[in-house]
């Protein structure tokens, strides 16, 4: 796949399935008063100027829904799990409270904040730049998560979260023919997406299926921070199910 292509697949894969910019007012999961005056600022921002928007809902197992929530708050940590379980190999470094920058080899680079949270529900923003070729992209992104919490007959635990996501490619001629392309590459970003939907939820599936066995891979990497691994295991004893052994390492 040539470089550019590439690229313009990554950022609409980041914002989701595409669909077309309307003209009508869309309601918002979190109101923008939820928000401090600078975040609020920028949400409106990209949602009167955006060039695309996506509501996809993804659902998967858990572990418990206190990791969940941890690695929703801490993409740093989610993207270490990534690269020490083989799924990723992006790296994020937490630079301040809420605020993280994160790179992969592809040529993607940005900035990512957590604007809102509570018990249910996280609002990302995000700022970047895709090179490769002669193509370079500059884009933003804001990311609206609804978790719903369920367990089932079994005893596992499982989330659906419903996200609506605004993206914004600040290359005009790009963002024109984005919206022209629709059609034509809206097949070839579906499929893209139905294989990754996220590093949490693939983190997730792995602890569920192992937790005994990842939690021992993750502590023999030593990759994470002591007090990063700390949380991580007594997260993980908190779900009934799946203990973990009090003499792994």
């Amino acid at each position: 796949m040539r470089p550019p292509l590439r690229i313009l697949l990554a950022l609409l894969t980041l914002a989701g399935v595409l669909s077309p910019r309307s003209g009508a007012a869309e309601p918002l999961p979190v109101p923008v008063e939820a928000f401090s005056e600078g975040a609020r600022k920028k949400v409106e921002a990209l949602l009167r100027e955006h060039t695309i928007m996506r509501s996809p809902r993804l659902e998967h197992p858990i572990l418990n829904r206190p990791i969940h929530r941890f690695l929703l708050d801490r993409p740093d940590v989610g993207a270490a799990l990534a690269r020490i379980l083989k799924i990723g190999t992006y790296t994020v470094t937490r630079t301040g409270t809420d605020q993280f920058r994160a790179s992969d080899p592809e040529g993607l680079e940005g900035q990512l904040e957590i604007l809102y949270r509570d018990e249910a529900q996280r609002v990302y923003y995000a700022e970047g730049i895709a090179e490769g070729g002669l193509l370079r992209v500059r884009g933003k992104v804001v990311v609206f998560q609804q978790s719903q919490y369920s367990t089932t007959a079994s005893g596992q635990e499982r989330v659906a979260a419903q996200l609506t996501i605004y993206a914004k490619i600040e290359n005009p001629v790009l963002a024109f023919f984005v919206r022209i392309l629709v059609p034509l590459i809206g097949g070839m970003v579906d499929a893209k997406i139905s294989k990754a939907q996220g590093v949490v939820r693939q983190v997730s599936e792995v602890m569920v299926q192992d937790p005994h066995a990842t939690v021992a891979r993750i502590a023999a990497s030593d990759a994470l921070a002591p007090e990063d691994l700390a949380t991580l295991r007594a997260l993980m004893r908190l779900s009934a199910p799946f203990p973990v052994e009090a003499d792994l390492p």
